[in-house]
């Protein structure tokens, strides 16, 4: 007869043969489920799904605010989709250039003030504010913004090429 140990050996290396087995099966299917929901906006965005049968199919999946920024959503639609910081300051910043463009610059404000220097679009955001100062005519607050571009680490990036053109603008209007 066998050894009741190796019946449990046997039985613990079938259970973990098992386990392995499910989880593999379940990632496969997770896979596959992510595949499906990509498929299902390539063909929104080829034209050969409505809005309505896809937004089924990708709600609650990780493609959910991608689907809602490519379908025309509004930004801070989009942005309760988000799960990522990083694309939560970035969407941030899309939602105050929509409120900047539409002249709510104190909104617009308000919007970039949670996105912080350690942020990846901090020099994005900081060009949308001092243009948002300047149209309020708060043009030392926007040259100040303009001049800590032009001061960091981000030489020769275009934030800082926009930044200094708008620095030497401003030194020609002064003369």
């Amino acid at each position: 007869m066998i050894n009741r140990d190796i019946l449990i050996g046997i039985a613990l290396a079938l259970l973990l043969a098992g386990a392995v087995g499910g989880f593999n099966y379940y990632l496969k299917y997770k896979e596959r489920k992510l595949d499906e929901v990509a498929k299902a906006v390539y063909l929104y965005e080829r034209g050969e799904l409505k809005k309505e049968e896809v937004e089924k199919i990708v709600k609650g999946t990780p493609h959910y605010a991608y689907f809602l920024a490519v379908s025309g959503a509004p930004a801070q639609e989009v942005l309760k989709a988000v799960k990522t910081e990083e694309m939560t300051t970035l969407l941030k910043e899309r939602y105050a250039s929509e409120l900047y463009d539409d002249g709510k610059l104190d909104e617009s404000l308000k919007e970039l003030s949670s996105i912080d220097k350690e942020d990846f679009n901090y020099p994005s955001v900081s060009l949308v504010k001092a243009f948002a100062h300047a149209k309020k005519g708060d043009k030392k607050t926007a040259t100040s913004l303009y001049n800590e571009i032009v001061s960091s680490d981000y030489k020769g990036t275009y934030f800082w090429k926009v930044a200094y053109a708008f620095l030497l603008k401003e030194r020609k209007d002064q003369k």
